[in-house]
Parts: structure tokens; C-alpha cells; sequence
């Protein structure tokens, strides 16, 4: 599960000319005025060296709905899962038949995922800031509050009010990088497509960690 490892470990989302505009405030606009959303995504990671890590690339969707419900799931190039209902975090590996189950100690935890899938009050976790757009892209960069935090920064990329980049930073100077596509605002969603019912034969894998 080391796809799933890592994102549930950082997950545990400048004006440069008057063409951009300020990607703080496209953050802003993006949590107060999107309950839910739907996309998919691309991920690739990059070494400390700045080269790609080989065999490091996927794809896949997301879901949520606001406050603290997500699905983050890998289509290729093997399926997994990652869900929360706000309560409860399960990290489904299918190849493995093995789903481990975390309890939340709040309903999102101060993690890049807060920042877009969580509350509206960003700053009280991080310190966010513009910096210089790049790639057609107004970007923020936003660094945890927590020295304790297993990542040392994450960056969004805005177009058109709509988050369509993101780059995770680790401690190690590894990142990860995420483009959004096909991204869709306030779609109707239920609560209970956030609940994870386990298949029958899959192993149940209790992880009493905090998180």
C-alpha cells in the first residue's frame, strides 16, 4: 500500500500581472462556495534529485463533500482506495484484499487535504501566501503551523477559481505532484457514499495510531 502509505501520511489539499488573480483569494472562493465537488487526477513523484521516480505515476478520481468527506481513489495502475466519512479513514488496497480502518481524532486533521476538502479557516492550520504564477497558473504556497507535520509545504495551483495543481512536499524533499481535470462544483452527493462497506473476503486491519 505504499501509494496509500504516503497520501494518508500527508494527508493524515503571487500576482505575476494583472491577468491573475490573487490564488489566496481563488482558495477562498473555492471553500466558501463549493459544498462538494468531483474530478480526476493524475500523480507523479519527484525525487530530492528533481528527477521522476520511476513507476511513480497514476491515475484516478476524487469526491467530496464538505465538511471532511472524501473519496481519493487510484484507478491505475493498481485500484485503491482511500475514504473517510469525517470519522472514520479506511485505506482499501484491492491487490492485497486488505482494508485498515483509522479512527479520526477530529473531523479532519491538519493536513493539504483540510485545505481544500475541509473548513474555511485555512489559517488557523497554515500559513498561506501567494508566490509567482507560473504555467498559466496563479499559486499559493502554504506551510503547517505544526513543527510535528510530516510535510514541509504544499503548493495550489488556480485556474479560472478551480484548483488544478498541487505539490506535496515531504520532510525528505520528495514531492508529489497532482494535476486536477474534469473538475465539477456542487454535485449532488449523499452522505452515505462516503461509508465503506467492507467485500466479502477482505481483511480487516485495525490501526490504532493517531491520526
Amino acid at each position: 500500500m505504499k501509494k496509500l502509505s504516503t497520501l494518508a501520511l500527508v494527508m493524515a489539499v503571487g500576482l505575476a500581472g494583472s491577468a491573475f488573480a490573487a490564488a489566496t483569494d481563488d482558495l477562498q472562493h473555492f471553500l466558501e462556495n463549493t459544498s462538494s465537488a468531483t474530478g480526476r487526477f493524475t500523480q507523479s513523484v519527484v525525487g530530492k534529485d528533481g528527477a521522476t521516480v520511476p513507476n511513480g505515476a497514476s491515475e484516478g478520481e476524487f469526491t467530496f463533500l464538505r465538511p471532511g468527506k472524501f473519496r481519493w481513489h487510484y484507478l491505475t495502475p493498481y485500484e485503491e482506495l482511500m475514504m473517510t466519512n469525517g470519522k472514520t479513514l479506511w485505506l482499501y488496497d484491492t491487490e492485497l484484499a486488505q482494508v485498515t480502518v483509522k479512527t479520526l481524532t477530529s473531523a479532519l486533521p491538519a493536513t493539504p487535504a483540510s485545505l481544500l476538502f475541509g473548513g474555511t479557516d485555512f489559517s488557523k492550520d497554515f500559513n498561506v501566501k501567494n508566490v509567482a504564477s507560473k504555467d498559466g497558473l496563479a499559486w499559493l504556497v502554504a506551510t503547517p503551523k505544526d513543527s510535528a507535520s510530516s510535510f514541509s509545504e504544499v503548493r495550489i495551483g488556480f485556474k479560472k477559481q478551480l484548483p488544478a495543481a498541487m505539490i506535496l512536499k515531504d520532510n525528505f524533499g520528495q514531492e508529489t505532484h497532482l494535476l486536477f481535470s474534469d473538475v465539477k462544483r456542487n454535485v449532488k452527493l449523499q452522505g452515505s457514499s462516503f461509508e465503506f462497506k467492507v467485500p466479502k473476503g477482505v481483511e480487516v486491519l485495525e490501526d490504532k495510531s493517531a491520526f
